[in-house]
């Protein structure tokens, strides 16, 4: 764990140190570093680099100057950080919706997937804008990492669309780097167990070491488990539960210092009861259909941490990827590198209705996805005022859906108000080709003292075919649909240093997000062929930047102003007279605000870090939106509905996390510390129609947790109680419209009491 003096290790320097004096940008949760920084941050540096057992901070030397976050992997262990929905309690930037593991997307300051779920199926047809790398690896779906983190390194959190040239496919919001810690020469044995209130637990358990003389290796198995906390009073039993495995197996090659081999393999597999609470019913006109419809068909309503469902949902997920990856470093200081990998995921949901009466059972979409990677990359020597990386990247995704709509012989009909539902089976069948082709280039200059300049383009080829099926209601068939797309990025990024301690930046980007194809749908028969072809999403951002370091003081802060502009908004569209989900161009809207975070030692062994997010979002087209609603029930609705000038769903307006951690030596064998999270959010639409029935409420989350560590002998033993949700808030996650004006959401964890024990020998 954390040697003396050193507290939270995400608040300090990890991939900062580059050719220029300055450390190449301050992210918030991490201070800057200087070569002539004072000899506190000198102390704290050298510290922080014993704690990087066996490996070197990896960064990228062509990364430009942004807004981030960077989390050290053993930090968010001792935050008990273990998902990507865990991780935005400390990225106030980050907005994870994962209502079930597939049905996952993700945004940055507001910008990522428009899924926008208002009800209907699930549509794969539309990639997100937030790009999730896995050491280097692309991942073409967030719920590729449902299955939580194992063996980490580090987690950087990138804001906007600055990374778009380097970082391959669609990464106009930003970008989320995953890196996995690399086996070396020096031995790792690690074992940690938690256990908590509700059946919380994770136990996980990793060996690291040399194999051969050149030869080093690793194996890391992670369990996670959680059981329900909703109770379904028909049968008295808890749901909401889920429990998943993973193992992590890496070897590395490293023959001298030119030449490096390493081949990743991993494997997980996860079974969750995901289960959404009944959260209100909308009124129009004094009436309110859906307690009607209920009370006169015997749906029993029940509120809170509670539901009454006759059926029960399930879903199971496998998948399993392999990774080969070189890196060679040539006479004159050249280097090659590439990045390959296969992956396979496969999801199989069995869901039925939210009611306590049978509507529908037995249904849901299997997705079976298989991707393949390969980015091959030449960087420069470090001349004296340029260098500069290029470099080819292909991604491709194959994938099938098969989704079946199985409603009930009973009941269907009457709660649909025609018989024809009774006993009908409904089925849909889509597939999806995806190859993504791309050139790159980006360099760094120096061109006057005191001035650095970044500057990059990529050239992108997208080319896209699928089908898409339905059966026995609205029947529809595609027919082979392609498109290939040309996609261009390009970024500028100015750095201005006027002292040791203080750094300026302002970066330009440009960036456009792959088109999709509406392969989950037919919604030709609403709109016409056309439709099934979604145009590119572009976005244009700018952001200014200050970075201060205050070595009196003990604290450093960052804070930046962005601006960002979304043309043809991709997001989702809704039929509620076939029921059907469908993908269309929205319009544009905008994306600004000011983002600050300060790192702060007022005194020895105490770390403050505040992070917060101001962020201001308007669609300013949006003609032909899909009404909400308390508008479409009216006895006479309009067709369609205006949200020009009205805030964009899944963006808080306001963000914030406060970390404290204070550490106090015992003796030169034992210490212990005490850590406070706060993590807060205002209210914020969850679906795309602004719905205000739909309006998740704020809420904020107090965490805290009280250790002891011990060394005896060669072995670490970090010992801590903690309290997840110490004020037992009520929160939800994600709100989805259902039928007849309900509302339906999946709620967040109540308060969790537990232990950990970790060992490290």
């Amino acid at each position: 764990m954390l040697r003396k003096g050193i507290v939270i290790n995400f608040v300090l320097t990890t991939a900062l140190l580059s050719t220029n004096s300055w450390a190449e940008s301050a992210q918030p949760g991490q201070p800057l570093r200087h070569k002539n920084a004072s000899k506190f941050h000198k102390r704290e540096a050298q510290k922080e680099s014993l704690e990087v057992i066996g490996n070197k901070v990896r960064k990228d030397p062509q990364r430009a100057t942004s807004s981030s976050y960077h989390f050290s992997g053993k930090e968010l262990v001792s935050q008990r950080i273990n998902t990507l929905e865990d991780l935005q309690q400390l990225a106030p930037s980050l907005n994870i919706d994962a209502a079930d593991p597939f049905n996952s997307s993700i945004s940055i300051r507001g910008m990522g997937d428009g899924g926008g779920q208002t009800g209907g199926e699930t549509n794969v047809g539309m990639p997100s804008s937030v790009g999730l790398f896995l050491d280097g690896v692309y991942l073409s779906r967030p719920s590729m990492m449902s299955h939580g983190f194992n063996d980490l390194e580090s987690i950087d959190v990138y804001n906007g669309a600055t990374q778009g040239t380097l970082y391959p496919a669609n990464v106009t919001a930003g970008v989320i780097d995953i890196k996995t810690r690399m086996p070396s020469a020096t031995p790792r044995n690690e074992a940690l167990f938690s256990y908590g209130s509700y059946g919380y637990m994770q136990a996980s358990a990793l060996t690291s070491g040399r194999i051969l003389k050149n030869l080093f290796g690793s194996i890391s198995y992670n369990h996670t488990a959680q059981g329900g906390f909703i109770k379904n009073v028909r049968y008295g039993n808890n749901v909401n539960g889920y429990h998943g495995d993973s193992v992590r197996v890496q070897l590395t090659y490293r023959p001298g210092k030119r030449f490096h081999f390493r081949l990743i393999a991993d494997y997980s597999a996860e079974r969750e009861t995901p289960t959404p609470v009944f959260y209100k019913s909308i009124t129009v006109d004094g009436k309110n259909e859906f307690q009607d419809m209920s009370s006169k068909f015997g749906n029993h309503i029940v509120t809170g941490r509670k539901t009454d469902i006759d059926y029960q949902n399930y879903d199971t997920t496998q998948q399993f990827g392999v990774s080969p990856q070189l890196s060679w470093r040539f006479a004159g200081g050249w280097k090659f590198s590439s990045i390959s990998s296969f992956r396979y995921f496969d999801t199989n949901p069995v869901m039925a209705d939210p009611y306590s009466i049978n509507v529908y059972y037995n249904s849901g979409t299997n997705v079976r996805d298989r991707t393949w990677y390969e980015n091959l990359r030449f960087d420069s020597p470090q001349w004296k005022t340029i260098n500069f990386a290029a470099g080819f990247a292909y991604s491709g995704e194959s994938l099938n859906t098969n989704a079946i709509t199985r409603y009930s012989a009973d009941s269907a009909g009457a709660w649909y108000g025609n018989k024809l539902y009774n006993g009908l089976d409904v089925y849909r069948y889509g597939s999806l080709r995806d190859d993504y082709y791309s050139f790159y280039a980006q360099a760094t200059a120096h061109p006057i003292k005191k001035v650095t300049m970044k500057f990059g383009f990529r050239e992108g080829i997208d080319d896209k075919s699928g089908t898409f099926r339905r059966l026995n209601k609205s029947p529809f068939y595609s027919g082979v649909l392609s498109k290939t797309t040309a996609l261009p990025s390009a970024m500028v990024n100015i750095d201005y240093d006027p002292d040791s301690l203080t750094k300026f930046y302002v970066a330009l980007a440009y960036g456009m997000k792959a088109g999709a194809l509406n392969i989950s749908s037919g919604s030709a028969g609403k709109a016409g062929f056309g439709s099934l072809y979604i145009k590119p999403e572009t976005t244009e951002s700018i952001e200014v930047g200050l970075h201060k370091e205050i070595p009196v003081a003990r604290l450093d802060f960052k804070i930046d102003y962005f601006n960002a502009l979304v043309k043809n908004f991709q997001t989702q569209g809704y039929d509620p007279t076939t029921q059907q989900t469908y993908l269309t161009n929205a319009g544009d809207y905008r994306s600004r605000g000011v983002e600050y975070t300060m790192n702060w030692h007022p005194l020895k062994g105490l770390m403050i870090t505040p992070n917060i997010l101001y962020n201001d979002t308007k669609y300013l087209t949006y003609d032909n939106a899909r009404c909400m609603p308390e508008v479409s029930m009216q006895s006479q609705p309009p067709k369609s509905c205006s949200l020009n000038g009205k805030p964009v769903f899944r963006a808080p307006k306001l963000s914030l996390s406060v970390l404290g951690r204070y550490d106090y030596t015992l003796n030169d064998t034992s210490s212990v510390y005490a850590t406070v999270r706060y993590s807060y959010r205002t209210a914020t639409f969850a679906t795309v129609d602004d719905s205000p029935s739909a309006k998740i409420p704020a809420y904020g989350l107090l965490n805290f947790s009280l250790g002891y560590k011990i060394k005896v002998h060669n072995t670490a033993i970090d010992t801590s109680v903690w309290v997840n949700n110490v004020l037992n808030k009520t929160y939800y996650r994600s709100l989805r419209e259902g039928d007849y004006g309900s509302v339906f959401g999946w709620l967040g964890t109540p308060r969790i009491i537990g232990g950990t024990v970790s060992v490290h020998f």
